[in-house]
């Protein structure tokens, strides 16, 4: 009678693409290059707490030290993953590398056994290893039974702490280790990752899909490759953003971009039906609350850096809309209701059985968080105060209306923007001090005007240091290529040389040459020639010699 053999148990994507050395580790740099230096010095520490959120590379990393140090050719950066000892490390089945569970062996009895065995020498390999994960769920007892052996171990004895929660460990217990920081990985590199995976899968998905997945999962690299492997197992051929929405509750970039225009807009029904069709699709309001959060932080990006959101990189198709919401939103609107959505987080914690109303009762009232910004300038101007509130949506203003509000007289007060409103208090607006400027200068009609406390600025180089702090990435391609600038007729004219597509793109974008005529100190519109001669590079010790010694460089 022949017996077949069992079919291969699937593995999942979190241990079948796990790094094995730490070569294939990414996004924790520094302490690949750390734990390196140390074991090629042989100066490895007995005692490491690994601190990090979940998902990032802690309990990985721990067993990677472990390989390196037993590995048949070890201490070496780079184990062979050949030896027995390599091989049973990562099957998790070494006999002389313990790998421990703090949340269920957190006895002092426990501790008392590893304190025990610690003394002995290791069986087979090189060191003797204890790998301790989540070790702040620990009680206080175990933790005092564990100091002495940390503070003397064996020469053979390594111990390994993983944690999320390092303020939970006595400060005893960690001044007796050296502490290595594992950040959140980089969206860019999480998702790299993912297209290798895909690949290696032979899974046709779309990079939009990779991108969602890449952001949803906050850093955690777990995460992502469980949500990757969720959606292959239950899509089609071909993985799309509705696969994605359907099975992982990640909302398509679209819906919120429509929700928080809608916001913009004081349109309660379409409001009420976003929240309704995301729940329908089978998210909770916990991950309605975190999704848009992300996606609030999008716009306040956009709309503070412009080009130089961090992180933020939309499909075409959305960019411009993305950008036009940011601005149309604006600031001080965006963080009002950002911290609206954050104090509602706590509250919903509270009452979990009213968390759908207190969902759409803070979205309804975020949606007219500007009405309440135009009601506290009201007030304050009634007052007497210097209370000026913040403008949430200026791009509202058409640019036919801001040209007569420019030639108004200094004694003029300011009409209020709802009329209803100003008849409630009929007190007299007294007019606003206005400090005397040496060179007063009118700003041209075609761009916004400037608030009484800006200075239009007329010099070239004092128009680049200003543009550096608020457009670093537009400032430096500017900067890198710079061959002239002036000003003609109210214009700054920049002429630069050539450039590469991606920067050339950038300089002539019509959306970033609007915003920089808006901006309170630009005199004008921006416009960006191209030099045709030849570039000359510079060499900073020559200029450093010339300017110490008066010299002058002669050319042939």
């Amino acid at each position: 009678m022949q017996v077949s053999e069992p079919a291969p148990t699937y593995r999942v994507f979190a241990r079948k693409y796990r790094p094995r050395t730490f070569s294939e580790v990414i996004g924790q740099e520094h302490i690949v290059h750390a734990l390196s230096r140390a074991i090629e010095r042989q100066r490895v520490g007995q005692a490491y707490l690994l601190i990090g959120p979940r998902g990032v590379g802690k309990t990985t990393t721990a067993r990677i030290i472990a390989k390196s140090m037993n590995c048949e050719q070890g201490p070496t950066v780079e184990p062979c993953l050949q030896c027995a000892m390599c091989r049973d490390i990562e099957r998790g089945g070494d006999i002389d590398v313990i790998e421990i569970d703090g949340a269920s062996n957190n006895g002092v009895d426990d501790v008392r056994g590893i304190r025990d065995a610690v003394q002995t020498q290791p069986i087979r390999d090189r060191r003797k290893i204890y790998i301790i994960d989540e070790v702040q769920r620990l009680s206080g007892q175990a933790f005092d039974a564990l100091l002495k052996t940390l503070e003397e171990p064996p020469e053979h004895a390594m111990f390994l702490f993983a944690t999320t929660d390092p303020h939970k460990i006595p400060d005893t217990i960690v001044s007796r280790c050296q502490m290595f920081e594992f950040r959140r990985l980089r969206e860019v590199d999480i998702q790299a990752k993912l297209v290798r995976v895909c690949e290696a899968e032979g899974m046709q998905v779309d990079a939009e899909v990779l991108q969602a997945i890449s952001r949803g999962c906050r850093g955690g690299m777990r995460d992502a490759e469980s949500m990757l492997d969720q959606v292959l197992a239950t899509a089609g051929e071909k993985v799309t953003l509705d696969d994605l929405e359907s099975v992982a509750g990640l909302a398509r970039p679209e819906r919120w971009l429509t929700l928080f225009e809608a916001m913009a807009a004081d349109q309660p029904a379409v409001i009420l039906q976003q929240v309704e069709g995301f729940l329908e699709r089978g998210g909770t309001e916990r991950d309605f609350v975190e999704q848009a959060v992300d996606a609030l932080r999008d716009l306040l990006h956009v709309a503070l850096l412009g080009e130089d959101a961090l992180g933020v990189e939309p499909a075409p198709e959305r960019r411009t809309r993305m950008i036009e919401l940011a601005r149309q939103m604006g600031r001080d609107n965006l963080e009002g209701v950002l911290g609206m959505m954050f104090h509602l987080e706590s509250r919903m914690q509270k009452s979990p059985l009213g968390a759908r109303a207190l969902l759409e009762w803070t979205l309804l009232r975020a949606a007219r968080v500007g009405h309440f910004f135009d009601l506290a300038q009201l007030l304050g101007k009634s007052q007497g105060s210097d209370y000026q509130a913040p403008v949430a949506a200026a791009a509202k203003v058409a640019p036919a209306a801001a040209a007569p509000q420019a030639t108004q007289s200094a004694s003029a007060a300011p009409v209020p923007a709802k009329p209803k409103a100003a008849a409630v208090v009929p007190v007299p607006v007294a007019p606003a001090p206005v400090e005397p400027q040496a060179t007063p200068v009118q700003a041209p009609a075609a761009t916004a005007p400037a608030p009484p406390s800006s200075v239009v600025l007329r010099d070239i180089e004092a128009l680049l240091q200003r543009l550096e702090n608020e457009r670093p990435t537009l400032a430096a391609v500017v900067r890198r290529n710079f061959v002239s600038g002036a000003l003609e007729d109210n214009n700054v004219v920049i002429t630069l040389y050539p450039l590469e597509q991606r920067d050339r793109n950038l300089v002539e974008d019509p959306i970033e040459l609007k915003a920089l005529a808006r901006l309170a100190w630009s005199p004008g519109p921006w416009r960006f020639t191209f030099d045709t001669g030849t570039r000359v590079e510079q060499d900073p010790v020559v200029d450093s010699l010339l300017e110490s010694f008066g010299g002058q460089e002669e050319t042939p």
